[in-house]
């Protein structure tokens, strides 16, 4: 099946229709995104994995199995790439401001999981804002709808 995402997001030439290759470019740049807020503490809890991993499946409405394949796929791009720029430029290309917005509401989410914020999060939340060409207020709108309810 990774053949089939490394050829569905262009790695190589292939009969993909646009649309659907374009529609897998954006499920790749959301799980490098959401993996990469995990990873941002410099602790990535099985929590965080977890919910990386079943909030990719419930947004995109992916089988499990897609799913997995996709999570090791980004993880394997994230790790060969220098800097998260390369990212973030394709999704400038390929995203909706709507779709950025909900990708940065869904950092925040995986950013809460543990209960605490540390610097190093918010400073992964603050760049991924400004570098998806996103204002200050979409930051603090996406970091309030993300918070979890007061129990």
């Amino acid at each position: 099946m990774l053949v089939l995402i490394k050829k569905a997001i262009g790695v190589k030439h292939t009969a993909v229709p646009h649309a659907a290759r374009d529609e897998r470019k954006v499920e790749l740049l959301a799980a490098v995104f959401l993996l990469e807020a995990a990873h941002s503490d410099y602790d990535c809890s099985e929590d965080e994995l977890l919910h990386v991993v079943e909030t990719v499946k419930s947004v995109f409405r992916l089988p499990g199995e897609y799913v997995d394949e996709l999570i090791e796929f980004a993880k394997s791009e994230r790790g060969n790439a220098a800097d998260i720029y390369h990212f973030t430029r394709q999704a400038n290309e390929q995203m909706s401001r709507a779709q950025k917005l909900a990708i940065l509401e869904a950092v925040w989410r995986v950013i809460y999981v543990d209960g605490k914020i540390s610097k190093y999060e918010e400073h992964f939340a603050r760049k991924l804002t400004n570098l998806l060409w996103l204002d200050h207020k979409d930051f603090i709108d996406a970091k309030i709808k993300a918070r979890p309810a007061e129990s």
